[in-house]
């Protein structure tokens, strides 16, 4: 039809004069041009200004996994907690196969964390691969790359064990990747993050502008997290005596508020993930791509909470009503003495009653997935909230993700002392009694074996709800002892409880989780090494 409106168009001497043109005036030169608006790799990633796009497109991705994978997950897998919901199968289930310990390869959280962090993997490699760190700020860009891409094989080759390894952006033909030993994965973190090392400065020397990303600090931090996960505790040690001897960090005078607005990138922060509160959300379902549609679904289910007790929470009458704590663990805070930390944490029956009710069901039984308890750590609270009314500001709460707090560096350094091959105690009680001092309790003057006990119930009190727990359990080979009996009795909602089959953690098992079911399918190199038990 093109042509045949060329030669409606034209008389013949036209069309012998066009078909000319066609003929020998087309030349490569003639058709090799850059086409406006497209850039290329190799046009692309030039500039300080490229490179900065390139490196905000590695945190835009673990912006999006933060809440809905990373903390999702990891809480729903320890101790600390029920799947909750609004009855049995709220939610398609998923969260209570993860926490009651009947999940398979089919299951949709392992297969979209798995996927999370391989796609925060993709972003790292293909900055690396095509930043060249020529200036002051592609050097800082490319070292935050190898940080991140490192931390995120911490969480896959401690959460599945050996995993492909992929340094650099794969063509199509080489998309079907084998699983790498452990060992070596683990080699390529410790280098990853010993040359961001080498080039990052300390928070108080990093560009303003990015005193807030990732800075040498962070990077030390997950270095000495990698060695301890390693047992390498003399390394470990050393790493975060670096750390605390920079004098960048302090612990944040006030508990209550460490994961509140007021303390973001405070200086206890040694990373966390940013959210806004400016995104003018009318409606909740517009923020659940954000920390805040994470946030309402960790809030209370407004059919069992009077309303006089959402007001003096601070919080607005709505909610799904997953992740509620246990009762063991309010007990375990209250049994150590450790008040302003389980304050902090979780509010039980006798203060709920003080601010106007408890959490129960209209026949007065405690909710589904529920011992009445409820957590405070990363609730939506309306006055951390931006909008005219009180709909708008719920829509609109986004709390910053943090990372790694530097109680936790402190923590680990103590670990560190205590279990390296000549064990410095009085040091590793040094480091858990700043910790315990915050929250008012006596210091600890235990020693050897004793000590590491001390230093795991800090660490649980400390960190509660903040994704820390499973992955201790399961790297001081506690997770059978913990969590043998999760999910074998659930509140019913109605007085009585549920025991569903096959629920609880198993030895030889779950040590691991399975390679996700997709996976396995379209990656042929993979084919018949699924983890031990799935």
């Amino acid at each position: 039809m093109i042509m045949k409106a060329i030669f409606k168009a034209y008389k013949f001497p036209k069309i012998l004069a066009l078909l000319t043109i066609l003929s020998f005036g087309c030349s490569e030169s003639f058709l090799d041009y850059e086409q406006r608006g497209v850039q290329t790799a190799s046009s692309f990633y030039q500039t300080d200004e490229q490179s900065l796009e390139a490196l905000m497109a590695v945190f835009d991705r673990w912006q999006q996994g933060t809440c809905w994978n990373y903390l999702y997950l990891h809480m729903a897998l320890s101790d600390e907690c029920y799947a909750g919901g609004g009855s049995r199968g709220d939610n398609g289930g998923q969260l209570e196969e993860l926490n009651e310990y009947r999940f398979s390869p089919a299951t949709p959280p392992i297969n979209s964390h798995y996927s999370w962090l391989y796609y925060c993997v993709h972003r790292s490699n293909i900055l690396i691969d095509n930043v060249a760190p020529d200036t002051e700020n592609k050097a800082l860009h490319v070292a935050m790359a190898k940080a991140l891409r490192g931390y995120a094989y911490f969480f896959l080759v401690n959460l599945w064990g050996d995993v492909p390894l992929v340094l650099h952006e794969l063509s199509s033909a080489e998309y079907n990747q084998p699983r790498t030993p452990k060992v070596e994965v683990y080699a390529q973190i410790e280098k990853d993050l010993t040359e961001a090392i080498d080039v990052l400065p300390v928070r108080s020397e990093m560009p303003a502008d990015y005193q807030h990303l990732v800075t040498k600090g962070t990077a030390q931090s997950i270095l000495g997290k990698v060695y301890l996960f390693e047992e390498k505790f003399d390394e470990a040690a050393e790493v975060f005596q670096e750390i605390i001897d920079s004098d960048e960090y302090d612990l944040y005078p006030d508990y209550t508020k460490l994961l509140r607005v007021e303390s973001e990138y405070g200086v206890e922060s040694v990373w966390e993930i940013p959210f806004v509160s400016t995104m003018n959300y009318g409606s909740i379902f517009g923020a659940e791509s954000g920390m805040g549609g994470w946030q309402i679904m960790l809030s209370p289910r407004p059919e069992y909470l009077p309303y006089p007790v959402y007001g003096a929470l601070d919080l607005f009458v709505f909610g799904w009503g997953f992740i509620n704590p246990h009762k063991e663990l309010y007990d375990a805070f209250t049994e150590a003495g450790d008040l302003v930390r389980r304050n902090a944490s979780i509010i039980g029956p006798d203060s709920l009653q003080q601010l106007g009710g408890e959490y129960k069901t209209m026949a007065g039984f405690t909710p589904y997935g529920s011992d009445g308890y409820i957590r405070l750590k990363y609730l939506p609270y309306l006055s951390e909230g931006a909008g005219d009314n009180d709909w708008v500001k719920f829509s609109n709460i986004t709390t910053n993700c943090r990372m790694i707090r530097y109680a936790d560096v402190l923590l680990m350094a103590a670990e560190a002392n205590n279990r390296k091959s000549a064990p410095d105690d009085v040091k590793a009680q040094s480091f858990v009694n700043e910790v315990r001092g915050r929250v008012n309790l006596d210091p600890v003057e235990t020693t050897g074996d004793a000590l590491f006990e001390d230093i795991k119930l800090e660490r649980k009190f400390e960190l509660a709800f903040e994704g820390e727990r499973y992955l201790d359990l399961q790297r001081w080979g506690d997770a059978y002892d913990a969590l043998k009996d999760q999910g074998k009795s659930i509140p019913d909602g109605a007085g009585d409880f549920l025991h569903p089959d096959g629920a609880g953690y198993d030895q030889n098992k779950n040590e691991l989780l399975p390679i996700p079911e997709y996976e396995m399918t379209v990656n042929t190199a993979m084919a018949g090494q699924q983890n031990p038990g799935y």
